[in-house]
């Protein structure tokens, strides 16, 4: 009886653990990307946690960026470059080949106070 109760109480610790640290970054470790469009997930996460303004975007294209290539194959990343129609240039999303999020910058005159959502 005592056993079942330390397992008992284990697994509601494990649960209350678990359940508590799924904020958005798990979502770049649950992605199994085969291509830069996969990190699209990842992407629009980051919009959010950014407060990006949604009209503000004109487009969003997911690219594939090569490190380098040699006999014992290709490196490269994914990044999604997210447009605007209120300046030139881009917000980019820097992520691994797993999606996950290695830097984001904002590139040309788009600066972070043209893009975020105004409250």
């Amino acid at each position: 009886m005592q056993n079942l109760r330390k397992i008992l109480i284990c697994g509601i610790t494990f649960i209350a653990v678990t359940s508590c640290s799924s904020n958005g970054s798990n979502l770049q470790q649950g992605i199994a990307a085969f291509g830069p469009e996969d990190c699209k997930p990842v992407v629009e996460q980051q919009i959010n946690d950014t407060n990006i303004d949604r009209n503000k975007i004109s487009k969003i294209d997911y690219l594939t960026y090569y490190i380098s290539e040699s006999d014992s194959g290709e490196e490269y990343n994914y990044q999604g470059w997210i447009s605007f129609n209120s300046c030139q240039g881009n917000f980019v999303v820097d992520m691994n080949r797993s999606c996950q999020i290695i830097k984001t910058y904002p590139m040309g005159n788009c600066r972070m106070e043209d893009i975020v959502a105004q409250n």
